[in-house]
């Protein structure tokens, strides 16, 4: 609450510079846009070769190739709690 009141006594000048500041705790939109197409971009490339490329006729299907992924993240959330556990 005393940083809102220091804030607002301030001059719009200083305020201007406080909040055009790189150094501002605030993140731009675009900061982290790497990292986010990084996260996004493997889901994209697997819905694509799923529903696109390799056209899944039977609902068993399906299930079996999404069956992989989910297997290969559920050891990989083992290995992580056992390393994780090992550390304490």
């Amino acid at each position: 609450m005393s940083d809102e009141s220091d804030f607002d006594d301030k001059l719009l000048k200083d305020k201007l510079e406080t909040l055009l500041d790189e150094d501002n705790q605030i993140k731009k939109w675009n900061e982290g846009l790497l990292i986010k197409s990084l996260i996004l971009l493997p889901i994209i490339i697997f819905i694509v070769g799923l529903f696109i490329v390799n056209r899944p006729e039977k609902l068993t299907d399906i299930l079996f190739i999404l069956l992989y992924p989910l297997s290969l993240i559920l050891i990989g959330l083992i290995l992580l709690f056992v390393m994780r556990s090992k550390l304490k």
